[in-house]
């Protein structure tokens, strides 16, 4: 068991190496027209993309190794932030594989194609990753850290806006576009870029990570969950069982939570996965202690 949730912190430790390395690529300049002895190298880009892509692969290998359960997480009837993640992945294979002088020669004779396509690729790339990380929970945590990780994906994007050289002294300056160095892409990478940061407002609204827990498909049938009352001693009931004081019921939360009812907007596992998680991650004051979640079996487990 140990050495399980050892793999697991491993694997969400990736996770993290994978994400920040993303936004990192994405910052850093590479080959600008004036200043190239601070460029970035363009060999190693190249190779952090592939480095991070590794990082991002094992990340999902580590996950379904320590926890078999995580493969429901991959499945149509995952919560839609998965896919999100799955998107995300999806986009870093399409970067790193495209960037190769074979591809990049045959699908983008023109480097200002190229360039532009793999900026727009790494603008939805950021929004999926946002997605991801937000609704996740496991590195950001509270309004504070939202509103933190936000703002740096912002700052990340608007970082893509790469310049042309400034011109020589005497000419005229030309206008906002085209003082970017994406050529006649140039509108088009702005206005890519404007509606990520758009997305990301989104993403701050009150009740978008609830809905983004939400699957896709329902399930056929329901995972075993086991809730041990024994440990949760310290929690008042009534955090829980608000049925017994909103007098709505005073049946158990499941039979209440899947039945459909008009007036719950979100789904059982939604909700669960919201109010559980949020709980151990971000607990009380008045908890001192709490167990981390190291798995989907440290619930779904049978009674």
């Amino acid at each position: 068991m140990a050495s399980l949730t050892t793999t697991w912190e491993i694997a969400q430790a990736l996770g993290l190496c994978a994400v920040a390395g993303c936004l990192i690529l994405c910052v850093l300049a590479v080959r600008p027209r004036a200043g190239a002895a601070t460029a970035f190298p363009l060999r190693a880009h190249r190779l952090l993309g592939w480095l991070i892509l590794a990082a991002a692969l094992a990340h999902v290998a580590l996950l379904l190794i320590a926890d078999p359960r995580v493969i429901e997480h991959v499945k149509l009837t995952a919560p839609r932030y998965e896919f999100a993640g799955m998107l995300a992945l999806l986009l870093l294979v399409l970067l790193t594989a495209a960037s190769t002088a074979p591809c990049r020669a045959r699908l983008w004779p023109r480097h200002r194609d190229f360039q532009a396509t793999h900026v727009a690729v790494a603008c939805v790339l950021v929004v999926a990753l946002a997605m991801h990380v937000l609704v996740a929970g496991r590195y950001v945590h509270g309004r504070v850290d939202a509103l933190t990780y936000t703002l740096l994906s912002a700052i990340v994007l608007l970082a893509l806006l790469r310049r042309r050289a400034r011109p020589s002294p005497g000419r005229q300056s030309p206008p906002l576009a085209g003082r970017l160095v994406f050529g006649r892409h140039s509108r088009l990478v702005v206005a890519v870029v404007l509606g990520s940061l758009a997305a990301l407002l989104v993403l701050l609204r009150a009740g978008s990570a609830l809905a983004l827990r939400e699957p896709f498909l329902s399930r056929s049938e329901p995972l075993a969950l086991a809730f041990p009352h024994d440990r949760h001693r310290a929690v008042n009931c009534i955090e829980c069982h608000h049925n017994f004081t909103d007098r709505t019921g005073a049946d158990s939360c499941i039979s209440c939570h899947r039945s459909g009812r008009a007036a719950i907007r979100v789904g059982a596992e939604a909700r669960f996965h919201d109010f559980c998680l949020g709980c151990h991650r971000a607990p009380p004051a008045y908890l001192k202690s709490h167990g981390p979640v190291g798995g989907c079996n440290t619930c779904h487990a049978p009674s």
